[in-house]
């Protein structure tokens, strides 16, 4: 359908007008993917609701959302245009096309021609892109040999050390949140879902490229996480706060630790497996039991929402927008705990300047972790056109990979450190050899219309 829409649109493009824009078939799922979690029933960040027609035609604060007619005077097409878009928050752009399907919308009077539907359309995987789309999540495998890249709604397979032709696996997820490989390389699990219909995982094998598993889980999409040390679980963030430990048998039910009041953005083991830290966009990162599934502290509260989570044996690291990467010494953050009050009013007593291990000032807000295999590296990328790596032991910066394509939105190390790869908001995945710092390839993982167009 969706295809159709834009066949249509190009067509009007070469008569001189846009084709009449659907708010209800094509508006609608575009508000309801990109927006609605945030301004929603549940959350209505700014006093903006865009769940329902009325609210949508009200406005928020700062009064109304778009000027029907003048796309160019309205908050709409402002707050998602530009080289760094406002909206969404925390999530990859818009594609040109839907930036240009909301224009054209409110350009032709803003007219609704029906109340939202709740059904979502189906997935469209164009062969060729028309713009590049953000690589939301990028994995490597612990050889080092094999890359997987997360590109809205399939993900690229490709070779680290060769022009080995490229491998796309698709999925009915309207955006993939999350790709990694299991710790002995032989599992590719891909998550992500659709935002207020459903969390999903599927796990392929990387080698031929085959689905072994395929689940739909809650009502919400997941985040970011990571497979269990042993390889039969994975954790994952969602959208509705709470950890899913899901087991790779599809015969067995996944466990949920509702840990926090907003988005998960990031959850990581902790090498032994017994443990897990969590990030989210309420700003706290937090400890938790696999075993017993219940908190075990609230190691801190941030200024901003949280990002990404990182583990080594000995410190549970973080970051976010608050512009801080900060370390918490597992030891002595789970002893000595003890509260004051009682009841509903009991709070913690914080030892968190004993327990606080602070890594240097970040460049920006922290994006995305990754530690290497042996938990010996820790990778940093933030909004600034570099990539750190860190020492976990002792904190201190190893190398920094400069000039890389900010923001880099994921990277990945593979088990001993020696090789990362990153994925952008600009489209492109580049690995890095991390002990001399340079750089071995980039590339689309897709193809792209305007590259495709270049190289004729």
């Amino acid at each position: 359908m969706r295809r159709f829409v834009f066949t249509l649109f190009g067509l009007a493009l070469a008569n001189g007008s846009a084709a009449e824009v659907s708010f209800q078939k094509e508006v609608w799922p575009v508000l309801k993917r990109h927006c609605v979690a945030c301004h929603g029933d549940k959350k209505a960040k700014g006093g903006l609701r865009m769940d329902q027609v009325a609210a949508l035609l009200k406005g928020g604060e700062t009064g109304a959302l778009f000027k029907a007619g003048h796309p160019d005077d309205s908050l709409l097409i402002s707050q998602v245009s530009g080289e760094k878009p406002e909206m969404p928050e925390n999530e990859p752009p818009l594609s040109a096309a839907k930036v240009r399907l909301l224009r054209d919308w409110v350009a032709q009077g803003a007219k609704i021609d029906g109340e939202p539907k709740t059904l979502l359309p189906p997935v469209s995987i164009p062969s060729v892109y028309a713009t590049a789309p953000a690589v939301s999540s990028v994995s490597i495998s612990p050889d080092g040999k094999l890359g997987a890249a997360a590109c809205r709604s399939e993900v690229v397979l490709f070779s680290v050390e060769d022009e080995t032709q490229l491998r796309r696996l698709p999925t009915d997820f309207d955006l993939v949140t999350h790709v990694t490989f299991s710790p002995d390389g032989k599992l590719l699990a891909v998550a992500g879902g659709s935002p207020q219909q459903f969390g999903g995982l599927i796990v392929f094998d990387p080698a031929s490229g085959k689905k072994l598993s395929d689940r739909h889980f809650g009502t919400d999409t997941f985040f970011k996480g990571a497979f269990a040390p042993d390889g039969q679980s994975i954790a994952l963030g969602s959208a509705t706060g709470a950890i899913y430990l899901i087991p790779l048998d599809p015969a067995t039910a996944p466990k949920l630790i509702d840990l926090h009041s907003d988005w998960v953005m990031d959850v990581a083991f902790t090498p032994d497996g017994k443990q897990l830290v969590s990030g989210s966009r309420d700003k706290t990162t937090k400890l938790s039991s696999v075993e017993d599934l219940h908190l075990l502290r609230s190691v801190d509260q941030s200024a901003e929402g949280i990002n990404a989570v990182a583990a080594d044996g000995l410190t549970a690291i973080s970051g976010g927008n608050a512009r801080a990467l900060v370390g918490y010494d597992f030891k002595l953050a789970l002893t000595g705990i003890s509260v004051t009050g009682s009841g509903n009013g009991a709070q913690p007593i914080t030892n968190k300047d004993k327990y606080l291990r602070a890594f240097e000032a970040q460049a920006g807000a922290v994006l995305a972790l990754a530690t290497s295999g042996d938990r010996k590296l820790l990778a940093v990328a933030t909004r600034a056109a570099e990539v750190r790596i860190y020492q976990t032991d002792t904190r201190a910066r190893k190398t920094a990979l400069a000039k890389v394509p900010a923001p880099v939105l994921s990277v990945a190390l593979n088990q001993d450190g020696s090789r990362l790869v990153l994925g952008s908001k600009s489209g492109q995945v580049q690995v890095w050899d991390t002990a001399s710092g340079k750089l071995l390839k980039t590339l689309n993982p897709v193809p792209v219309q305007e590259t495709a167009t270049a190289a004729k």
